[in-house]
């Protein structure tokens, strides 16, 4: 099968062509991004003949084993496409920090890491299953995209297009998924010794692939951030700059500007105002990042999009710039596990867990739709279809399907794909908590080590002699069943009111006026300021906000799509 491989022109791809033998055969690779090997960091041309000697040098089979174990054992921040001996490969890397899509047409296969090279009108979506999808959770699920003809590789997967046969196939495979049957069990003391040995290697390897480049953090006041910062100090990386970013004296910006004091970094602050919000959806620079950055799976992230571009008028003259965002130490460190609370309590309801907290969680920015059976069925049907490999017989089974799920989804497809801001302004990225050696120790950790952050929180104070987090509390060492329950007895109680249409009416004003006065108020960002106080109080509704009101406003603008029908 031929292979029409387009590349994004925001990212740097490296090829190399190689005859493989006498007959004429062609080996020719395409990489991207960095990986670490027994050869040390590789990226730009060393990666791309490290990678066209792997295919040059193995046949079929035991190139699939070599590049699981390459994949599953070395970190780095890769896309590769390959064509060899009739076969086109595609792999993406273990959170799918740089995407690949394609289609079929003809006998070729296209594939291109922006999704706009393979339809013929990008303005136009053409899957109404993943519109919904879009619309109701901000990001699509699956291999789908908003167009039935394109196709996404998921995280640590491969993709082979093999055409030796009659008819060509399509294979995948997972060389690592977020899940595993060996959880540690290990004293409290050990694992916070161990998880600090695997912090500081992950790290190293990371700044072993930077030569020297001024790492920027966007430091906020969350757990994440400040924990990069105090490990770049710990490692004596100096090359640091410290920014902070949303309206003036916002509490993450104070907690920002304290813990770069404290570790002796630089510090920014770049305000934020009404105005800018509001003239930015109209400028055409902001929508072409937009369609770059959604590539028919997500939302593209607006919090820091005024930011770069202040930074960038600032610090033109900075040539190496390497930014380290905090994505997503709270995911892997079991901060999500909290909405499971339905499973953990017991219940009769944790029968149809995690598919109820998925839904209840991460389907909520227009909850209305989900009213509709139909619409309602296709959210069923593409979870269940993504978990159908998982029992759920334990909470333990719960929990990881759970997290399987957002890996998969949402922190692949969302959270990730914020770093595409950093690549529109011309800057590199590196995600030291999606690390192989992180995300190993994360997976491998106990239920109960894990809920509500028990064990990171106690390590994070261990590792703290700056005094960056003297703000947290301890970790408790089991997960606090009778917090769950009152949780529960509370939303129980919640449920039953909702049941009278007068109570009912009465806590969805409550809700408005209470949820509304504090977003537009104190939003750390600044993002309701977006839309005038008058249509925001109008649209808001008891699950509604910014991000709400964002996802109806980029999807009728982008492919316009009429969505009235679905959200009134």
């Amino acid at each position: 099968m031929n292979l029409e491989f387009k590349p994004s022109p925001y990212r740097s791809w490296q090829s190399r062509e190689v005859q493989k033998d006498s007959s004429g055969s062609i080996v020719i690779v395409y990489v991207s991004g960095w990986i670490s090997t027994d050869q040390g960091i590789l990226m730009g041309k060393d990666f791309a003949d490290f990678i066209l000697g792997k295919f040059q040098n193995n046949a079929y089979e035991r190139l699939k084993e070599n590049l699981i174990s390459l994949f599953n054992n070395n970190d780095g921040n890769f896309a590769i496409v390959a064509c060899f001996e009739s076969k086109v490969w595609a792999i993406t890397d273990l959170v799918r920090t740089i995407p690949l899509f394609w289609n079929i047409k003809n006998n070729s296969i296209l594939i291109s890491d922006d999704v706009r090279y393979l339809v013929p009108d990008p303005k136009i979506a053409t899957d109404h299953d993943s519109i919904i999808e879009m619309l109701s959770s901000g990001y699509v699920t699956g291999v789908n995209t908003v167009y039935k003809e394109v196709k996404s590789i998921r995280p640590g997967e491969v993709l082979i297009c093999d055409d030796s046969s009659e008819s060509s196939q399509i294979k995948l495979f997972r060389y690592f998924i977020y899940k595993s049957d060996n959880i540690r069990e290990m004293s409290r003391d050990d694992d916070i010794q161990l998880l600090d040995e695997t912090t500081k290697d992950a790290f190293e390897i990371i700044l072993n692939s930077l030569n020297g480049a001024k790492i920027v953090i966007p430091l906020s006041g969350g757990l994440d951030s400040r924990l990069i910062a105090l490990t770049l100090k710990r490692l004596e990386y100096d090359n640091v700059l410290c920014i902070s970013y949303g309206t003036e004296n916002n509490k993450d910006s104070v907690k920002s500007f304290e813990t770069a004091k404290k570790l002796g970094f630089k510090w920014e602050m770049f305000p934020y105002s009404k105005n800018q919000h509001v003239t930015k959806t109209s400028d055409d620079k902001f929508w072409e990042f937009s369609e770059y950055a959604s590539n028919g799976t997500s939302l593209p992230h607006l919090d820091d999009w005024i930011a770069l571009n202040m930074f960038k008028d600032k610090f033109a003259h900075l040539e190496d710039v390497v930014f380290m965002p905090g994505h997503t130490g709270d995911f892997i460190s079991g901060g999500h596990l909290k909405y499971l609370n339905h499973a953990f309590c017991g219940n009769n309801e944790s029968d149809d867990e995690p598919l109820r907290s998925i839904i209840n969680k991460h389907y909520s920015l227009w909850a209305n739709i989900l009213e509709d059976d139909s619409y309602s069925s296709i959210i069923d049907e593409r979870i269940s279809d993504a978990l159908k490999e998982f029992e759920f017989n334990n909470n333990l089974n719960k929990a990881q399907a759970y997290e399987f799920w957002e890996w998969q989804e949402r922190q692949s497809k969302y959270i990730v794909n914020s770093v595409r801001s950093y690549e529109f302004h011309g800057y590199s990225w590196r995600l030291p908590f999606w690390s192989m050696k992180f995300v190993r120790f994360w997976r491998e950790t106990s239920l109960n080590s894990k809920y509500d952050q028990s064990l990171y929180k106690d390590y994070l104070r261990y590792i703290d002699d700056y005094g960056v987090y003297d703000d947290i509390k301890l970790g408790m060492d089991v997960m606090p069943q009778s917090d769950l329950k009152n949780k529960y007895v509370r939303n129980f109680a919640k449920q039953i009111l909702q049941k009278n249409p007068l109570t009912r009416s009465l806590l969805k004003k409550r809700s408005i006026r209470r949820k509304f006065a504090y977003q537009y108020a104190n939003h750390p960002l600044g993002m309701p300021l977006e839309y005038d106080k008058k249509s925001y109080i109008n649209s808001y509704h008891s699950k509604r906000h910014n991000v709400s009101l964002w996802s109806k406003d980029f999807i009728q603008k982008q492919y316009n799509y009429p969505l009235k029908s679905m959200i009134n």
